[in-house]
């Protein structure tokens, strides 16, 4: 009796054991798998699962449908079933929480292993997602065999295939890596140029292999915009070379970290550094410490608050405030001016204006020199702008005229001043002549008239044009010949 109990029980556990293959258990506590089908383990190891039951959904949404996000929102107590995605899969998931225990049930009758039928669906199921990633990705990928030649490429590796014209008859790849035209070490790229028979220009390619045993897979990026871009950007900086070595005025520019970056020949030039020196890029500090040492720098008074100086020196150029005139123990002034360029650069411009300055030191002793002379002169003299307005009158012009040297303000129109010469005259029309003459746009020449002033002195005008549209009123009074002549006359 007791062998007959032991066979039915034999066979009654076979029957419990076929039947649980059909279902595949996976029960989850805290991040940890507390109990598992050796085929879900597995995966979940494979895959580095992380532990959390967020994590574990895509092992199951690939297959099953309608699956929350977080599946520890799901009713503790009850279980929750769903059914693949696929109308064929009769496969069910069942899911049960219980407090911090999450239990996932995999019941698939057709199958002879419903965890290995799982992983297996899983995997293909990657597979296929992967290629269809990489297929449709918008640059080339193709992979080599050993010898070299093209054994898998994308969809966008064979369109750019079909605009050269087709495969290559070797087999290799229409992006060659013997054919580079730069080698980017520093990215682990080979840079190529392809040339398309539909285009004028050339197409170019930053390529990146990964060996992977006998085979490699290469990935290639357009960066056909990139080269082109360098090529506009060394063809702009060779034209501003260019420009900048023909400019008479001296140019430095210092980088954001305040070294010497750009310099032309006229820098050399005025400063009388070294090429060298310049083109080892000196930091600020040493350049101008070096321009002091040349004495192309104004000596400081206090030279310990020198860097202090500089310092303040760049960040008024920051500013675009800096500008200043150096006058050298050589005789030479510089104007030195500071602006900011792009990206924290700093640029300062030496002009030579050594010539400008003697020119206008001579003009102003011309005209100081001229202004003394009309100031000895015993007739009057007033100059009208322009404009019209008085702009200068001499010592003899202000005794005339009755004008109070201290009260006596220039800018005054032609208008107001003739109305003051006619209050201190005898009635005469010149003065309306002399306003239209003053302030006329037609061609001018040279005109007289005799007027007497209200203390019966004869007083001789002369009216001129001068350069500019400026106007000279001359005012003489007449001697006692002069006045008998006058006399004699009337």
């Amino acid at each position: 009796m007791f062998i007959l109990f032991l066979a039915v029980s034999v066979r009654h556990k076979q029957r419990d054991l076929t039947r649980s293959k059909k279902t595949a258990l996976l029960r989850v506590s805290r991040g940890r798998i507390s109990e598992a089908d050796p085929a879900l383990r597995n995966l979940l190891d494979s895959q580095d699962w992380d532990g959390t039951p967020t994590g574990l959904r895509p092992f199951l949404a690939f297959r099953f449908s309608k699956l929350p996000q977080n599946l520890t929102a799901l009713d503790a107590g009850r279980t929750h079933s769903f059914v693949a995605q696929d109308a064929t899969d009769v496969a069910t998931l069942d899911v049960i929480r219980q407090g911090a225990v999450l239990t996932v049930r995999i019941n698939d009758r057709r199958s002879e292993n419903a965890g290995e039928a799982h992983a297996a669906l899983y995997r293909k199921d990657q597979t296929k997602t992967l290629a269809r990633a990489v297929d449709s990705a918008p640059y080339p990928v193709w992979m080599t065999d050993a010898d070299g030649r093209v054994a898998w490429s994308n969809r966008a590796y064979q369109q750019l295939e079909s605009a050269v014209g087709g495969a290559r008859a070797d087999g290799r790849p229409i992006l060659d890596l013997n054919d580079r035209s730069q080698n980017l070490a520093d990215r682990e790229q080979h840079r190529c140029r392809l040339k398309r028979p539909d285009q004028d220009q050339d197409q170019w390619f930053d390529v990146s292999e990964d060996q992977n045993g006998g085979h490699c897979i290469f990935h290639a990026t357009d960066v056909t915009a990139v080269v082109q871009a360098e090529a506009a950007q060394r063809t702009f900086v060779q034209t501003l070379t260019k420009t900048f070595a023909q400019l008479s005025i001296g140019l430095a520019i210092f980088d954001r970290n305040r070294q010497l970056a750009l310099f032309n020949p006229a820098l050399i030039d005025l400063t009388e550094l070294s090429a060298e020196f310049l083109s080892g890029r000196p930091s600020f500090l040493s350049f101008f410490d070096k321009l002091r040492d040349e004495k192309i720098l104004p000596e400081p008074r206090n030279y310990t608050s020198w860097r202090d100086q500089i310092l303040d020196l760049i960040a008024k150029a920051e500013d675009g405030r800096y500008q200043e005139t150096w006058t050298l123990t050589s005789g030479n002034t510089y104007r030195v001016t500071g602006r900011p360029h792009p990206n924290g650069a700093v640029a300062f411009l030496f002009e030579d204006i050594s010539a400008e300055v003697t020119l206008t030191r001579r003009f102003r002793e011309q005209l100081d020199l001229s202004q003394a002379v009309m100031e000895t002169l015993d007739d009057a003299i007033a100059v009208f702008s322009p404009q019209g307005m008085l702009s200068y009158t001499n010592p003899a012009y202000r005794k005339l005229w009755k004008v109070n040297e201290e009260a006596s303000a220039l800018d005054m129109s032609v208008s107001d001043v003739s109305r003051h010469w006619q209050d201190l005259s005898e009635p005469n029309p010149i003065w309306g002549d002399f306003r239209d003459f003053v302030v006329g746009f037609e061609e001018r020449t040279d005109w007289n008239a005799t007027i007497l002033m209200r203390d019966g002195r004869p007083v001789d005008c002369q009216f001129k044009p001068l350069q500019g549209g400026a106007t000279l009123a001359h005012f003489r009074v007449m001697t006692q010949t002069h006045l008998m002549s006058f006399q004699s006359a009337n």
